[in-house]
């Protein structure tokens, strides 16, 4: 797609009478068994006016407008961020010129200003607010544009985009995971599927949804210690083994009621980030053999390719990256690793670095699954 103005120009009219708002729309977002986030907004052929709660890390609502020229070109995008029944916190305000975007960020006090030197004037990337979402891909399918731009900080992101039956819609990025949409019969967006991308959010469109007692209740969940937290927290392993401190520094997500291993989070026979966010870190001062493989003292990620008939541990050069850039040609060594089962479930990914004999192990739970490799301090 060139620009989305003609997405909002194709939403003023088929969706909306002038000036007269229509139904409102309604998104909840699940991360597995757990809500993530809710959404209502309102579209007009002027105006598009929505609320959205995030749970994560705490509760926060955004509150955002969209302002549409008279021909749906899209003038300016204004969202606001605000605890649960108190003022903004901070806003976010994008003005709109033919080449060009003005951005401006608001903080308590602090204020950053810059401008975006882009045509087409594209919606800012928001991975859960849906609106611009569901008028992007509506205005795709109608028109048969084969792409999607999405304004990126001062670039832009393209998606590709890509028809299949029964009103599917597959949006890719050489970048990102791929996103699959759905859409009605009059092409209005019923299902965002993320669960390829790294969010690995499941949004569908629902008749109706409370969003101030939503609001409140997950409040009262955060004030309870019940919040949903940071999704998936980073956290480190140590050990102290032979004369070497080793370290593994990782990000540990969460079951949520999914399937994991063979399922959406982590595939069968596909490289795993042995995590979450960026790439897990294995950090050592003194040379180490890992599975048969000599490690020099210093700093390396970790990934795996978990299989029903074993585990692959990857060894790479490369570190401090994010944890889906991963390149093969950095591989130092692969390792496998022993497999077991786990009588009880282990919610929260695990890894542990247990000191064994004259060695150590590096121990990964999670599920009913347990992989581990041995290692001995050279």
């Amino acid at each position: 797609m060139n620009n989305l103005s003609h997405g909002f120009a194709f939403l003023a009219l088929v969706l909306a009478a002038p000036a007269v708002a229509q139904a409102p729309t309604f998104f909840v977002a699940r991360l597995g068994n757990d809500t993530l986030a809710v959404e209502r907004y309102v579209a007009t052929s002027r105006e598009i006016t929505g609320t959205s709660v995030v749970r994560a890390p705490q509760t926060t609502v955004r509150r955002y407008t969209i302002t549409l020229g008279a021909g749906g070109e899209v003038q300016r995008f204004h969202v606001s961020y605000a605890p649960v029944g108190g003022a903004p916190a901070a806003e976010v305000d994008y003005r709109y010129f033919d080449d060009s975007v003005v951005v401006e960020q608001r903080r308590d006090t602090a204020v950053r200003r810059y401008t975006a030197a882009v045509s087409g004037r594209p919606l800012p990337f928001f991975e859960n607010l849906f609106a611009g979402w569901g008028v992007a891909i509506q205005r795709a399918r109608s028109r048969g544009d084969t792409t999607i731009q999405i304004l990126a900080g001062r670039g832009t992101l393209d998606y590709v985009v890509q028809r299949r039956p029964n009103g599917v819609v597959d949006l890719a990025n050489q970048d990102f995971g791929p996103l699959h949409a759905r859409v009605g019969a009059r092409g209005n967006l019923q299902q965002f599927d993320m669960r390829e991308t790294t969010d690995k959010y499941l949004v569908e469109r629902v008749a109706d949804l409370d969003l101030d007692a939503l609001a409140a209740r997950f409040a009262e969940s955060d004030r309870a210690g019940h919040g949903m937290g940071m999704l998936s927290p980073r956290d480190t392993a140590t050990a102290d083994v032979a004369g070497a401190h080793v370290m593994v520094d990782y990000g540990r997500p969460s079951m949520r009621g999914r399937t994991i291993f063979g399922g959406d989070p982590v595939p069968w026979k596909h490289v795993w980030r042995l995590g979450a966010n960026a790439a897990t870190q294995l950090i050592t001062d003194r040379d180490l053999t890992i599975g048969g493989a000599a490690v020099p003292a210093g700093t390396y990620s970790l990934f795996a390719v978990p299989a029903r008939d074993g585990w692959t541990l990857i060894i790479n050069k490369q570190h401090g990256q994010w944890g889906t850039v991963y390149d093969q040609a950095q591989d130092l060594a692969r390792v496998p690793m022993t497999v077991g089962s786990l009588t009880d479930p282990v919610e929260q990914m695990t890894i542990t670095l247990r000191s064994e004999g004259s060695g150590g192990a590096i121990v990964v739970a999670w599920e009913r699954t347990e992989a581990r490799v041995r290692f001995r301090v050279d």
